[in-house]
């Protein structure tokens, strides 16, 4: 039997579609319907800063937002906590704050039941929660994944404010980023987008379908929060810059609040990881088939202060920019 040239090129047409269709691994999956809130039904406000300086209307609006006006700072991120601190606690004293206090945590705090308990109820009790920059692993590390964890989330879901700055803010999502990669390239952090690069660990959890990143236009982060919005099955990503902060309130609603910037990033799409030989920025030579991140379809807007949108558990609704 032989092929006319119009069957013979279909053919090759197919089996080209088909060999392309196997470098690819199955389409990213991401679930539309994750409850934007990672404490369902939380009565409490979410406050995210971006490291560097701390406006002044930031962090008045982060102590009003406390009902008593009072203010828990759980420093344990910093390499100096006592001292980290305690500056932190001058900072909102000079705001007007009822009351500051500073809690150290222990390193043996998760291994003392009683002491652990009783931590736990301190930090359940707050009525506003900050949580100071530094390593987000070794803040993480502190909290555990116990009753310092829950205690945290039980503060939110009766009303309280949590807040941070850097890595106080990278802990507030279900994924959090570490600030390490699998692959670092040549000649700069995050320099490819391959898949699983950006190395991640659970956060506190409070935010269930956004993941958040810091320091973000002055560091240049754009590829790492892509790439580890490729990898993740939350939808949506927030950079937040320095001198900034996005608030999220409980029912939803979100503001850009400081100096700066937002860069609010929604997956709409599909993501592929595309089997290919990559040689450039060194990754050939660490991997003998990268993975490279493929995507379609995502939204990015630029956010300044005074932005508005409701986030809700399908994605983004009424982002408005503020009036020029």
């Amino acid at each position: 039997m032989t092929l006319s040239k119009h069957a013979l090129t279909t053919v090759l047409f197919l089996l080209i579609a088909s060999l392309f269709a196997a470098c690819a691994s199955p389409a990213g999956s991401f679930a539309k319907n994750l409850h934007w809130q990672g404490v369902p039904g939380a009565s409490g406000h979410i406050v995210m800063v971006g490291g560097g300086t701390r406006p002044d209307n930031i962090m008045r609006q982060i102590l009003e937002l406390s009902s008593d006006n009072s203010m828990l700072i759980i420093p344990m991120a910093s390499a100096t906590p006592q001292e980290t601190g305690d500056s932190q606690a001058a900072e909102f004293s000079e705001l007007g704050a009822s009351s500051v206090a500073v809690l150290l945590l222990p390193d043996d705090a998760n291994r003392d039941p009683a002491l652990t308990q009783q931590l736990a109820a301190h930090i359940a009790a707050a009525k506003g929660i900050w949580f100071s920059g530094g390593d987000q692993n070794r803040l993480m590390a502190y909290l555990g994944d116990g009753p310092l964890l829950q205690a945290v989330r039980t503060a939110y879901q009766n009303g309280a404010v949590i807040s941070g700055t850097s890595a106080g803010t990278a802990v507030i999502s279900n994924t959090m980023i570490t600030g390490s990669e699998v692959f670092p390239a040549d000649d700069q952090n995050y320099g490819v987008m391959a898949e699983n690069n950006v190395i991640t660990a659970p956060g506190i959890g409070l935010l269930g379908n956004m993941i958040v990143d810091q320091h973000f236009i002055i560091r240049s982060r754009l590829n790492r929060l892509i790439s580890v919005l490729l990898d993740s099955p939350e939808f949506l990503a927030a950079g937040i810059d320095e001198a900034t902060a996005l608030w999220i309130s409980a029912d939803g609603q979100a503001e850009v609040l400081g100096e700066s910037q937002v860069i609010l990033l929604q997956k709409m799409g599909d993501a592929d990881s595309v089997v290919m030989r990559a040689n450039y920025h060194g990754l050939s030579r660490q991997l003998d088939s990268p993975r490279l991140q493929a995507a379609r379809d995502i939204r990015l807007s630029v956010l300044p202060p005074g932005s508005r949108f409701r986030i809700t558990d399908t994605g983004i609704e009424s982002l408005q920019l503020p009036a020029m």
